[in-house]
């Protein structure tokens, strides 16, 4: 059986940065981050959708991306507010087909910069990956917080 790249993250069979791992979720560092400290949060179990996981997954994904916002609050970053989002499908530009929440730290006065840096997107896919060094760092300072 073929298995999408979160999937394998999941299994072990390709790096993350993890900030935080139980039975039933990963939270991890997005390598193509639309803002430092964006974190990505994918349940253990393959759906595409996130009305097709099961209850206990939903509840479980929403409480864990809670729980590494609160840290973002906590941590040096200090963001004024935090965008949770889900691209529940590919009309909605989901470009992996399992779930995910997204966990940005946002800033007051910051949608023009976030805007933009969702249009340069492909860009930087093209440019590859944040450096590991940045990110785990940045993963450290959200560790400490859940602790």
């Amino acid at each position: 059986m073929s298995h999408c790249v979160f999937c394998k993250i999941v299994k072990g069979e390709l790096p993350s940065i993890k900030v935080h791992e139980d039975d039933k979720v990963v939270a991890f560092m997005d390598i193509y981050p639309l803002r430092r400290g964006h974190v990505l949060v994918i349940p253990k179990i393959h759906q595409q959708q996130l009305h097709d996981l099961p209850a206990e997954y939903r509840e479980h994904l929403v409480n864990t991306a809670s729980r590494i916002a609160k840290a973002l609050y906590a941590s040096p970053l200090k963001p004024a507010a935090v965008h949770y989002m889900v691209n529940d499908g590919p009309a909605a530009q989901q470009t992996v087909p399992h779930v995910h929440m997204h966990v940005l730290p946002r800033y007051s006065d910051d949608s023009l910069g976030f805007v933009a840096r969702l249009l340069r997107k492909p860009f930087d896919l093209a440019l590859g990956p944040q450096k590991p060094a940045e990110l785990e760092a940045l993963a450290a300072d959200i560790r400490r917080q859940l602790a």
